[in-house]
């Protein structure tokens, strides 16, 4: 882990923070919530649902309705192909599946997934199409059964996950989130595991501190994509959407920017695109990049404000600070991404075996890794410089108490080594924060005072009991004393006294 001020740490490692960002605004373009607020939006928010539904029950899905093919499949589960149709009554629902001009199915070998309150409904009118021919190769009615499908979801739910601030939608983004972003609770694990074995700790206690990392990052990730989903579902969202295509279109206009643009494409959706697809889906991620870094900004620093403002923990100074470093750590770990991606995705496609798609994979991990990291740090040695970490502060003013405890106890060397091996659990981020809020500095001299000074006692009480000699050994060792003074000094010493 990222060695921080033990008062100002962040739950979530300072060099993840980044890549978690990244990694949350790739996993929210995978979905169709940019077109939750289109015309037909609830349709493409009952494809989403009903697919994460067959994720939830380990189905193997693959999405292919965004590739937009006339009459294509929505998706394909486990070998079969679904088309989803979600309209608010059975009667325009399964007529949408029909051809206006001939009447006939237009989804031959497919599955037609209609609303979960309107299936019998649904059911009843396709006996009626095909008794009436309308479906070619299916002359039997109770093959209606076989070809609809009972979504998971209602077309109210529908509607209501198409928008924000609801429940369903909420329910959903919870779900959504939890599936496709849980890997990350194993590769930020992975990742803070190793650091520690490389600083030294012993297996178990790496463990143990790897999984809080790991289940603390995991939590501000899946809070981070939960805002991060209601935000998109917004027309703001689109509004940036447009705004950050001209700039892309830009880069996209000399050959070394186009290329950039589609290995960032590449390693998003794990297959090769070109043109106007990848300045589409390129533009869509860097807008969705904005607002999770915002968001995730946002939730990491939640604590800081609550530590700031009721519990009096930590300065105002101390919060901005953090602030700072926050936003450039994710900023940068964002930048680190996309630039590991473009720099991964070239690299992977000259060496054989690695592929386009791995080789960006990989370095926009390193990259995002490697750039909140850097980013990080560089602006806290910066502000270092002109902000004192309260840490920092309230340290030194347990160095000056220590210092004064070991005059007032006459304290030796190994007696201060003992009260150091007792003090030394107790000094902790929690015990900072105590001292922090006991009030000014005097108020926190005479915190660390009360709570160090049993311990001193305690020591002092282990020493064993000195008794005065009696007057006449002191007497004799006097004389001996003097016996052992060179005449010399003697006789000089008797002549200054007859003086």
């Amino acid at each position: 882990m990222s060695k921080t001020d033990p008062l100002t740490e962040s739950k979530t490692d300072m060099d993840q923070k980044g890549f978690l960002s990244s990694e949350v605004a790739k996993s929210l373009e995978g979905s169709q919530i940019d077109k939750f607020h289109w015309k037909g939006g609830t349709g493409f928010a009952a494809e989403d649902a009903n697919a994460l539904a067959d994720r939830v029950h380990f189905r193997r899905v693959e999405i292919t309705g965004t590739l937009n093919a006339a009459d294509g499949f929505d998706r394909v589960v486990d070998g079969r192909a679904i088309q989803t149709k979600y309209f608010d009554n059975p009667y325009a629902t399964l007529n949408a599946a029909f051809d206006s001009d001939t009447g006939s199915y237009r989804y031959k070998g497919q599955m037609l997934e209609v609303p979960n309150d309107q299936y019998d409904s649904c059911v009843k009118l396709m006996r009626e199409k095909i008794l009436e021919g309308k479906v070619p190769g299916v002359c039997n009615p109770k093959e209606a059964e076989r070809i609809i499908k009972k979504g998971i979801v209602t077309y109210r739910q529908a509607r209501n996950i198409a928008r924000a601030g609801n429940i369903d939608s909420l329910v959903y983004d919870v779900k959504s989130q939890a599936i496709s972003t849980g890997y990350l609770f194993a590769i930020s694990f992975s990742i803070d595991f190793a650091k520690r074995k490389w600083s030294g700790e012993e297996t178990r206690e790496a463990i143990k501190n790897a999984l809080h990392t790991a289940v603390t990052s995991g939590s501000n990730t899946l809070v981070t994509g939960i805002v991060a989903s209601q935000i998109l579902r917004s027309h703001a969202a689109t509004v940036g959407t447009v705004i950050v295509r001209g700039s892309i279109k830009s880069v996209a206009s000399t050959n070394v920017g186009r290329q950039a643009i589609q290995n960032i494409a590449v390693t998003s959706l794990g297959k090769a695109v070109y043109g106007a697809a990848a300045i589409n889906h390129v533009s869509k991620l860097l807008r969705s990049n904005i607002i999770t870094s915002a968001v995730m900004t946002a939730v990491i620093t939640t604590p800081d404000i609550f530590r700031a403002s009721v519990k009096k923990s930590i300065s105002w100074s101390q919060f901005s600070k953090n602030l700072l470093v926050n936003v450039t750590g994710v900023a940068a770990g964002t930048g680190g991404w996309m630039g590991g991606a473009v720099t991964g995705a070239a690299i992977g496609s000259i060496v054989p075996g690695a592929g386009t798609a791995v080789g960006g994979v990989l370095g926009g991990i390193l990259g995002a890794l490697l750039g909140s990291t850097a980013g990080a740090i560089g602006v806290k040695a910066g502000l270092d410089l002109l902000i004192e970490d309260d840490a920092k502060k309230m340290l030194k003013i347990v160095q000056r108490t220590v210092e004064e405890l070991v005059n007032d106890y006459l304290l030796s060397d190994d007696e201060i080594t003992k009260l150091g091996e007792k003090f030394k659990p107790l000094l902790n981020a929690k015990w900072l924060k105590e001292m922090f809020k006991s009030g000014p500095d005097s108020s926190r001299k005479e915190f660390v005072y009360n709570k160090l000074d049993p311990i001193c006692f305690e020591i002092a009480g282990t020493r064993k009991l000195v008794s005065l000699p009696e007057a006449d050994v002191v007497q004799s060792t006097i004389s001996e004393i003097v016996k052992d003074i060179p005449i010399e000094i003697a006789v000089t010493q008797t002549d200054y006294a007859n003086a």
